[in-house]
């Protein structure tokens, strides 16, 4: 292997470990929920609104991350989301109440995580090409999927046997690692200047987006309805504004932050509302399963982790089964099939619950949920 391949293997394990350490992020603080309830004398709400800020801020600012690459560079993007990321790390295992926690965890890793991620791809991209790049990027997809299996069985045992803090510490070490091998990355030089970069957008797509998830999540409490109205009414409004701007900048020959013209592609559009419902149901499923499982069965965030691994192995099993027949079924019976597993161990999972049940009674609605996503995920490549 010569230096500019060995170069290029280099940058794919810097890449895969970054996803890796997303993902795991994500999954482990599920599993270790009653702990953190515990540990930082807090509530189940407040935990609950910690995990969707991150999830929010990472997903009102991808946008915006995948645009800054363009401007600053795919490698000095990914690395000051690296930095940010790691920041967040240390405050949040040092945390010693839930305020600490939505700084670290939620804000600055969700910032971090929303640099990083649009960056592996174009990275990616960039190294390789015709058959390593083929290869990088099914290393880069396996991993997500490897990284979300045993993402729970990692956070479960660090928060049995040890401390969920060590769970950090663990993603702590993974960013030091990036970051002193960083510089085997290739130095992309910006495509755009600060000036293409539609500020209108960037702060209307990143507010509208929060704003109106926050006011559905506010739902779930007849409290909040009155405040939950009026930041729904207003993130439509700045969505819409949004719409209308990246339309004004497409016709006037500007970049803009989304090609809108996309969505007129009937495919695409129903692809993205499909995956849209899928990650909103995987992302319930990852939270009032391990909430059931501690809070009403009194199972450890080890067994918690476990519990969780046959959707994991599902999803990473059905997702090459389903490549394989993505090339003699159309994609949307696919799709089809997926909805139909998802719906029946939905209505499984509702029939099941009791605080009699048993953790293998609770596997076939699991896996099912699971196959869903699994079959899904070739019709969104």
């Amino acid at each position: 292997m010569d230096g500019k391949s060995e170069t290029g293997w280099l940058t794919l394990i810097i890449v895969t470990l970054s996803i890796f350490t997303i993902v795991i992020d994500k999954t482990f603080m599920n599993v270790a929920i009653s702990t953190l309830i515990r540990d930082l004398n807090t509530n189940i709400a407040t935990i609950q609104a910690i995990i969707a800020i991150y999830s929010l801020t990472m997903a009102s600012l991808m946008l915006i991350g995948g645009r800054l690459q363009n401007v600053l560079g795919r490698r000095r993007t990914f690395l000051m989301g690296a930095i940010i990321y790691g920041v967040g790390t240390i405050i949040a295992a040092l945390s010693i109440n839930s305020t600490m926690l939505l700084m670290g965890w939620s804000i600055l890793e969700g910032v971090g995580a929303a640099l990083m991620m649009p960056a592996t791809t174009s990275i990616v991209s960039g190294t390789y090409f015709g058959e390593r790049r083929a290869f990088a990027l099914g290393i880069t997809s396996s991993m997500a999927s490897g990284a979300g299996t045993v993402g729970p069985i990692i956070g479960g045992f660090l928060t049995t046997y040890y401390s969920w803090r060590y769970a950090f510490g663990l993603e702590l070490l993974i960013i030091i690692i990036i970051l002193l091998f960083s510089r085997t990355i290739s130095v992309f030089p910006p495509t755009m200047k600060w000036s293409n970069i539609s500020v209108l957008g960037a702060v209307n797509s990143a507010l509208g987006i929060f704003l109106l998830v926050t006011g559905i999540i506010l739902l779930s409490n007849p409290k909040n309805w009155n405040i939950s109205h009026y930041l729904i009414i207003i993130g439509i409004i700045l969505l819409i504004i949004f719409y209308f701007d990246q339309k004004r900048r497409i016709q006037q020959d500007k970049t803009p932050l989304v090609d809108i013209s996309l969505f007129r592609d009937r495919g695409f559009t129903m692809g993205n509302i499909a995956r849209l419902i899928m990650n909103f149901t995987i992302g319930g499923v990852l939270f009032i399963i391990p909430v059931f499982v501690q809070g009403v069965l009194g199972a450890d965030p080890l067994t918690t982790g476990l519990t969780l691994i046959p959707m994991s192995i599902a999803i990473f099993v059905m997702s090459f089964a389903a490549g394989k027949l993505s090339t003699r079924i159309q994609p949307r019976y696919l799709l089809s099939l997926g909805f139909l597993s998802a719906i029946a161990g939905s209505a499984y999972l509702s029939i099941t619950f009791n605080p009699y049940v048993t953790i293998i009674n609770m596997v076939p609605g699991i896996s099912s949920i699971g196959d869903w996503n699994g079959d899904s995920l070739p019709t969104f490549s």
